[in-house]
């Protein structure tokens, strides 16, 4: 939800702070990001270059006295054509805003006393400029600051706090989201130039056509605070048939880049030449120009379906395809998604599991030939069970053909940086229970979701509640249980004799403050 627009109160208003980062409302998947078309195309742009903004305030607030009686009509023009100056003047172009999230979260593992459990403080501070001089021109920034006082202040973090989902690198970190400037040509064409977010596809927990961005969703955080891509990209929509079509350039890898091994204390490092060794293919060079990678996307509308089709090219990386579909059935609103990959982000690992943790000599790593697919299922059904109060029910099914069938190589992965929650198996479902605002607790909002991976029958349950303090102040919290297979991916520990034993997560308890600026 985005928080109120304080009111201008005359010429002399100043900078309005504008709240609208990463509110926090998804059903499940929990953090959808603002609308692309509303943030990047707003609705003011079909009005005449003449038209005064929306949100321009009343005129006698501007002039700080009650409108002037009516008079004779050239004396009317002129009074306007004076007011419309003075509005051009005084109208702000510049908006300053951003959101301070502060959070925290504990992770109890079986066998580990309270006092061992680990705890993480992941904190958040986005600023941004949104700069509208005119009703064709927009330039937005947005700066992210990260810090955790309970990491060190650089390199890899503890085994327990890795599997955790602490990140490493420097501490405190500050990061680029977006950095672009838009603008239209002749109103049919609207481009958007530079760091920016692009969201294709339908899935809620899973979102395989997700080409533009070059690491994965978490579906159930709350706040999605991946980075935009760097890229230029074109939007053309067709009025009369309601068709929108999109062409990209992007001038970054497309594809998830090899990190270092994050191996813990006492594990010996592989050797120069081991696979995990190499730096990458010389191709991920973003500074030549056939580096550049293209795609395109078509949003047809076919009745009361909206069908998308995508594709996405770039040196070093075979072509890639997707397909998306959404539609009502009676009062079900039902989705799919299809994406085929002649290669994988994330390279896939064969060889001894345990023994090649201490042994990296023994992996191997290998790209699977040939087509491989992606396909997404869901449905979501709406209930008004009260005249005011609705809750919403949906449910999805993933087929990621790339995915293990067993479990016993993700300690591995997760020393050599290839572990990706939520995509490691091959068959995967979800679910959520969204309830905003029930009955008579209009400042609350409860998520129930549950994730599951059928291919190593591990799964998570998590209950997440939201609800607003005070007018940009939004408190929150949840708690997260991991059941199944131990050993799964949602019940993953590591017990290497004599180097690093850590037990198998329990429960996850997390709280958070966001305090929009």
């Amino acid at each position: 939800m985005s928080a109120p627009r304080p009111a201008r109160r005359g010429p002399s208003a100043g900078l309005a702070c504008a709240a609208a980062i990463a509110a926090i409302a998804a059903p499940a998947a929990a953090q959808e990001r603002r609308d692309d078309e509303k943030l990047l195309f707003p609705p003011e742009l079909s009005k005449p270059a003449d038209a005064p903004p929306a949100d321009r305030p009343p005129e006698g607030e501007i002039f700080g006295a009650p409108a002037a009686p009516a008079a004779p009509r050239e004396a009317g023009d002129a009074a306007e054509r004076r007011v419309k100056d003075r509005l051009g003047e005084t109208e702000d172009p510049l908006k300053l805003g951003g959101l301070l999230y502060l959070r925290s979260a504990l992770y109890a593992r079986r066998g580990d006393p309270p006092s061992a459990w680990t705890l993480t403080a992941p904190d958040l501070l986005d600023v941004y400029l949104d700069a509208r001089p005119n009703d064709r021109v927009r330039g937005f920034a947005l700066a992210r600051t990260l810090y955790d006082p309970t990491q060190p202040a650089a390199g890899s973090a503890s085994p327990t706090a890795a599997l955790a989902g602490a990140r490493t690198g420097a501490n405190p970190r500050g990061l680029l989201d977006q950095l672009w400037l838009r603008f239209d040509l002749g109103r049919a064409a609207f481009l958007t130039v530079g760091k920016q977010h692009a969201k294709w596809g339908t899935g809620r927990f899973w979102n395989p056509t997700d080409y533009l961005h070059v690491t994965r969703r978490d579906p159930l955080a709350l706040f999605d605070d991946r980075t935009g891509t760097a890229m230029v990209r074109v939007h053309v929509p067709w009025e009369k048939r309601g068709w929108n079509l999109y062409a990209v350039a992007a001038a970054e890898p497309l594809v998830t880049q090899p990190r270092p091994p994050a191996l813990p204390a006492g594990v010996p490092p592989p050797p120069p030449d081991s696979p995990f060794s190499d730096p990458g293919p010389s191709w991920l060079a973003t500074n030549q120009l056939g580096a550049v990678g293209g795609g395109a996307r078509a949003e047809i509308v076919l009745g009361e379906a909206e069908l998308g089709l995508d594709w996405v090219a770039q040196r070093g990386m075979r072509p890639r395809y997707g397909a998306d579909l959404s539609f009502g059935l009676w009062e079900l609103d039902l989705h799919a998604e299809w994406a085929v990959r002649y290669s994988p982000d994330v390279p896939r690992v064969r060889g001894p599991a345990f023994g090649g943790i201490l042994d990296p000599s023994l992996w191997e790593r290998f790209r699977p030939r040939g087509p491989r697919s992606s396909a997404v299922l869901g449905a979501e059904w709406s209930w008004k069970y009260t005249d005011d109060d609705t809750l919403t029910l949906g449910a999805e099914y993933l087929f990621h053909e790339v995915g293990y069938e067993d479990a016993g190589l993700y300690p591995v992965l997760l020393a050599a940086n290839l572990f990706t929650p939520f995509w490691l198996g091959r068959h995967y479902a979800g679910a959520y229970l969204r309830m905003p605002r029930p009955w008579s607790l209009d400042l609350h909002t409860l998520t129930l979701s549950a994730i599951g991976n059928l291919s190593d029958r591990s799964a998570v349950v998590r209950l997440d509640w939201q609800v607003q303090l005070l007018t940009h102040l939004r408190a929150e919290a949840f708690v997260l249980g991991h059941l199944g297979k131990e050993g799964g991916e949602f019940r993953l520990g590591l017990d290497i004799p004599g180097v690093v034993r850590v037990g198998a997560p329990t429960v996850d308890v997390g709280l958070g403050l966001a305090l929009s600026l």
